[in-house]
């Protein structure tokens, strides 16, 4: 998998947890704009984990990369947050391989390409 560039509306503890290859948003710039972040991603093909819908707009308009992996859980405790993405990791990282957005829900993954 290659590097994920998690947004900064996620914990940063999930740098840690995730145990992939990552870099937190606050760590490229302080308050760092979407389009900074979804510019670096696109430049260096990694994916994205975020809960900003921007990301998904900016997937219709240009396509990927980046791979964006979209978590809809609206309001949520932290650790409810990273104990579902916890265990849903395996199967996002597996769908994403063949797509290009995943979207996380409290009950299920759903997954989409879009054209090149």
């Amino acid at each position: 998998m290659s590097r994920l560039l998690i947004d900064e509306n996620l914990p940063f503890s999930l740098v840690r947890l995730l145990k992939v290859d990552c870099v937190h948003a606050s760590e490229i710039a302080a308050q760092a704009s979407d389009t900074l972040l979804w510019n670096t991603a696109r430049q260096n093909n990694w994916r994205v984990l975020t809960r900003n819908t921007d990301f998904f707009d900016r997937l219709l308009v240009h396509g990927a990369p980046p791979k964006v992996i979209w978590v809809r859980l609206g309001n949520i405790r932290k650790n409810a947050l990273i104990e579902l993405l916890l265990s849903r990791w395996p199967a996002v990282q597996l769908m994403l391989e063949s797509n290009d957005l995943v979207e996380v829900y409290h009950d299920r993954l759903e997954a989409l390409s879009f054209p090149r």
